[in-house]
């Protein structure tokens, strides 16, 4: 019974599995902005970004078609390049699907992050907080912002990954890694910046 059980729920698994890459960005602002060019930080993985390349191909699924949209390798790697005249407080978003399965647990050197990283440390202290097998990742990357606007302008700007494996036995089960970065921002800037970064690793269930 046992047996049979186990190979029902594995064609289960195998039926109903689903990977995929979840990318938002959120701009938020409390003033008028004017020609305003970003760089932002992509899931990147040997140079290559497949969500970068969605992004520009799909123009972020033209839920903004005001913005303009490049991949652009600068000199902290590639990354996306966001341009608009007159922006606003937007929160696009993305999902691509992968004919594989992610690894979630151990996604650095294997999957797309979200780069660059720099001062990459191990939180222990954080880690199993979401999961008993969810580990913390802290490290700084870099945006590139470049706007006018007032002097007591405030923007904030978060970033956010998700990659997901689900799927369905008596129930939706899944694991996951995710990312997170956010920065504020005040006055016109011109230049880049270091913002702080959280990777989230081997969160959910491993067991079918």
């Amino acid at each position: 019974m046992s047996i049979w059980w186990q190979d029902q729920k594995q064609k289960m698994y195998d039926r109903s599995l689903r990977s995929s890459y979840d990318y938002d960005v959120m701009l938020t602002t409390d003033s008028t902005l004017s020609n305003m060019t970003l760089y932002l930080p992509l899931p990147v993985i040997n140079n290559t970004s497949y969500v970068g390349m969605d992004i520009v191909e799909h123009h972020f699924n033209n839920n903004e078609p005001s913005w303009e949209y490049a991949l652009v390798d600068t000199e902290h790697g590639l990354m996306l390049s966001m341009k608009n005249k007159k922006p606003r407080s937007i929160d696009l978003s993305t999902i691509i699907f992968s004919n594989q399965t992610i690894d979630t647990m151990n996604p650095l050197g294997n999957e797309m992050v979200l780069m660059p990283k720099y001062k990459l440390t191990h939180n222990v202290n954080a880690s199993r907080v979401y999961s008993r097998t969810s580990e913390q990742f802290d490290y700084e990357s870099r945006m590139y912002a470049c706007y006018e606007t007032s002097s007591n302008a405030n923007v904030s700007i978060s970033i956010y990954l998700n990659a997901l494996n689900e799927w369905w036995i008596g129930g939706w089960q899944s694991n996951s890694y995710w990312e997170v970065m956010e920065i504020k921002l005040s006055g016109p800037q011109n230049g880049w910046t270091t913002v702080n970064g959280e990777l989230v690793t081997g969160e959910g269930t491993y067991e079918i």
